[in-house]
C-alpha cells in the first residue's frame, strides 16, 4: 500500500477504484428505431401477404388481347387501292404467328406512315392479301413496321369468326429459409455489462433480428431464384425485383448510369417510359444516395420538365414526390443503399401493388435450441418467405446512377 500526501487529484486515484461513466446502451447507425435498412420487408408486412402451401410457387400472367403486329418483309409497292400480300409475324424473338389477331375483314394501320388497310383473306402462312390505303395514301412498307389492328368488320349474313383464345405464362418462385443465430455461453449470459445491465442477450437479440432482417431485405431486392442441392435437401433462394425484371422484363427496364460520365436526358426518359407506363400510375424508387442525388438535384432545376410537387416522412424515410412526364415517383434514400457503397449509385423502382409477400413461415424467434447438457445458451430466428413480383414491366433499376445530363 502506497501513501499519498498533499491534495489527493484524479491521478492519484487506483486504477480500480476510478469510476468513469459509461452510457448503458450501444448506439448503432440506423439498427434501432423504424428506419433499421429493411424497408421493403417492412413495407411489405402492411402490404398484401399470402400463405405458400409449396417451397416452389407459381402463378399465372396474361398480357393485354394483342392489337399489334408487325411486317416481316419490306414492300415497296404504293400502288393505290390495288390488292396486295404482306406477311406478318408478332415481332417477338420466334417470329410467332399472327393467326386469329388478322382476320378477313380486319383493318391495320401502319404507325409509321399512317395507311390504313383492309384485309381480304384469312391468310397462309401469316400472308395476309389488303386492299390499300382504306385510310390515308398507300405507302412503301419497311420491314418490322408496326400495325394496329383497328377493328374487324364482317359482311351481312356471315358466319362468326374463328375463335382467338391466347395461353397465359406460368411464372414461378421459391421460399427461402432465412435464420440468424443468438448463441452465447451461460457464464456470459448471466453477466451484468456496462452497456446493458439486464445481460447481454438482449443486445445480441437485436443484432441477430437485425441480420435476418436485412438478409430478407437485400434478397427482396437482388436475389437470385435459385434450387441447389443442400445436404439435408434442396436449398431454395427466392428471386428478387432486379432478377424478375432481367428474367421476364425488357432489358430496356435495366438503365447504365454512366457513373461520373452520367446519362443523357433522353436516355433517362426512354428508361422511364419502358415501366412507368405499366401498372400503377404512381411508383416508389429506392435510391443511394448518389442515385437520389442525381434525380433529386435534376428536379430542382427548371429547365429539365421535372418538379418535385411535395415530401413526407414514413417508416424514418424522407420521400420527395417528383412528377415525370410519365408519371409519378415517390423518391426515397434506402439505408442499405447508403451503406452498402456498391449500391450507392443504384436505384430500384417499385410498383408496390404488383408485390406480394409469400410466406410458409412468418418470421419468429425459437429459443432453447441448444445441445441438451452444453453450457450454453441458443436461440435464433427463422422465416420461411419469398416474393412474388406479377408483371416484371412495371419495374425498372438502374446502376452507375450519379448524374443526369440535360
Amino acid at each position: 500500500m502506497s501513501a499519498v500526501s498533499g491534495i489527493l487529484s484524479i491521478s492519484d486515484a487506483a486504477t480500480n477504484e476510478w469510476v468513469s461513466e459509461y452510457q448503458d446502451t450501444i448506439l448503432v447507425r440506423n439498427a434501432k428505431g423504424m428506419n433499421a435498412g429493411t424497408t421493403l420487408f417492412g413495407l411489405m408486412s402492411r402490404l398484401k401477404n399470402e400463405p405458400a402451401e409449396t417451397t416452389d410457387y407459381k402463378w399465372f400472367e396474361r398480357d393485354p388481347v394483342k392489337r399489334v403486329v408487325y411486317a416481316s418483309a419490306a414492300n415497296t409497292n404504293t400502288t393505290g387501292t390495288a390488292s396486295l400480300t404482306i406477311e406478318f409475324d408478332d415481332n417477338a424473338p420466334s417470329a410467332g404467328s399472327v393467326a386469329g389477331i388478322i382476320q378477313s375483314g380486319s383493318i391495320l394501320v401502319n404507325t409509321r406512315t399512317s395507311e390504313g388497310v383492309r384485309v381480304t383473306n384469312d391468310g397462309s402462312s401469316d400472308a395476309y392479301t389488303v386492299e390499300r390505303a382504306v385510310i390515308g395514301s398507300a405507302a412503301a412498307i419497311n420491314n418490322n413496321d408496326e400495325f394496329v389492328v383497328i377493328t374487324l368488320g364482317k359482311d351481312e349474313g356471315a358466319t362468326p369468326v374463328n375463335a382467338v383464345y391466347e395461353n397465359p405464362t406460368t411464372l414461378n418462385n421459391y421460399i427461402q429459409t432465412f435464420n440468424s443465430t443468438v448463441e452465447l455461453t451461460n457464464a456470459f449470459k448471466g453477466s451484468k455489462l456496462r452497456t446493458d445491465i439486464e445481460g447481454p442477450l438482449k443486445e445480441r437479440r437485436v443484432q441477430a433480428l437485425e441480420r435476418i432482417g436485412r438478409d430478407i431485405e437485400l434478397a427482396y431486392f437482388f436475389g437470385a431464384k435459385l434450387d441447389k442441392a443442400g445436404t439435408n435437401g434442396r436449398v431454395y433462394y427466392t428471386g428478387g425485383i432486379t432478377n424478375s425484371i432481367d428474367t421476364h422484363g425488357q432489358t430496356s427496364q435495366k438503365l447504365a448510369g454512366g457513373a461520373g460520365s452520367g446519362v443523357s436526358m433522353a436516355n433517362f426518359k426512354a428508361w422511364l417510359e419502358q415501366f412507368m407506363v405499366f401498372g400503377s400510375d404512381a411508383k416508389l424508387a429506392f435510391a443511394g444516395p448518389k442515385a437520389y442525388s442525381a434525380l433529386s438535384n435534376h428536379a430542382n432545376s427548371e429547365s429539365n420538365g421535372f418538379r418535385i410537387t411535395g415530401s413526407e416522412t414514413v417508416f424514418g424515410m424522407n420521400i420527395q414526390t417528383i412528377l415525370t412526364p410519365f408519371g409519378e415517383i415517390s423518391l426515397a434514400m434506402h439505408p442499405l443503399f447508403k451503406e452498402i457503397s456498391a449500391y450507392n449509385s443504384s436505384m430500384v423502382v417499385c410498383d408496390l401493388p404488383m408485390l406480394v409477400q409469400k410466406y410458409m413461415e412468418p418470421l419468429f424467434l425459437e429459443p432453447n435450441i441448444q445441445t441438451p447438457g452444453q453450457d450454453s445458451y441458443k436461440e435464433q430466428f427463422r422465416a420461411k418467405y419469398g416474393l412474388k413480383l406479377k408483371f416484371a414491366e412495371a419495374f425498372g433499376y438502374a446502376e452507375d446512377l450519379q448524374k443526369i445530363n440535360a
